[in-house]
Parts: C-alpha cells; sequence; structure tokens
C-alpha cells in the first residue's frame, strides 16, 4: 500500500513538472481548500474568513478549489479528490505532517507552478500562515 502511493505520487510529481512550462510562467497560484461537512472549524472558515477572503483582491488573482467530503477521515481518501488533485493528497500523506494521526481541518494547500508550495491546517494556520503568504504571493492588502 505505502509503495503504490509512493509509486502514484512520483508519476503525478512528474506529470506535474511536465505540465508545468506548458503552463507558463503566466500561471495562476491554486489555493486548496479541503474541508469536512462536520469540522465546527470548517463551518467556521466557511462563515467568516471565506466570504472576506473572497471580496479581497488576492482572490481575484488565484484559483481556489474546494475539496469536500463527509469527515475529516474521508478527506485522506482519494476518492474525495478530484483526480486532477490528487497528487496533492499523495503528496501531504508522505509528508511529516500527512503522517500524524489527526487530520486537521480546514486544510489549506498552495500551488504554484505544478508543486505544493505552502500548507497549513486550522483557522489560526489560515489567519497566521495562509493568508499572509497569500498576500505576499499576489502582491495584495487585505
Amino acid at each position: 500500500m505505502l509503495f503504490k502511493r509512493i509509486l502514484m505520487a512520483a508519476v503525478a510529481m512528474m506529470a506535474a513538472t511536465l505540465l508545468a512550462p506548458l503552463a507558463g510562467a503566466q500561471s495562476k497560484p491554486v489555493l486548496i481548500f479541503a474541508c469536512d461537512d462536520v469540522s465546527e472549524a470548517c463551518k467556521t472558515w466557511r462563515s467568516q474568513w471565506q466570504p472576506l477572503f473572497a471580496g479581497s483582491p488576492a482572490y481575484k488573482m488565484i484559483d481556489f478549489r474546494t475539496v469536500t467530503a463527509p469527515t475529516a477521515q474521508a478527506l485522506l481518501k482519494q476518492a474525495a479528490w478530484p483526480a486532477d488533485l490528487r497528487w496533492v493528497l499523495d503528496t501531504f500523506l508522505m509528508s511529516q505532517a500527512g503522517q500524524w494521526q489527526e487530520y486537521e481541518t480546514p486544510r489549506f494547500f498552495l500551488l504554484q507552478d505544478g508543486a505544493i508550495t505552502a500548507s497549513t491546517g486550522g483557522n489560526n494556520g489560515w489567519r497566521d500562515f495562509m493568508w499572509p503568504t497569500l498576500l505576499d504571493v499576489t502582491n495584495t492588502k487585505p
């Protein structure tokens, strides 16, 4: 099982590397918001942070993708992820953060030029890390 995940992640990373030049330097950063339907933290982000983010100049400069599952554990299964983003899950699961037993939601991944350049979990992670990172990447203010 682990070998299969490693192999799939390697293939996905190779594909992303090969496709990155096709996208060119003009491709927008991609923010992935991964959340479940029952988490109070996800509900908080959707009701409080998402409207502020959607109204910001940074939002207009990125592609925003959402991955939703019934539970946090279901987010760890490839079936919950769109086919073109499953490599993100595989890469995360092989990382140190992905090895932890609990999957903190919401989880955010920033993709640039076909690679994960930032990842964090929780509303504090959004406020203290991902939001400032997005402002830097887009050279915008809230």
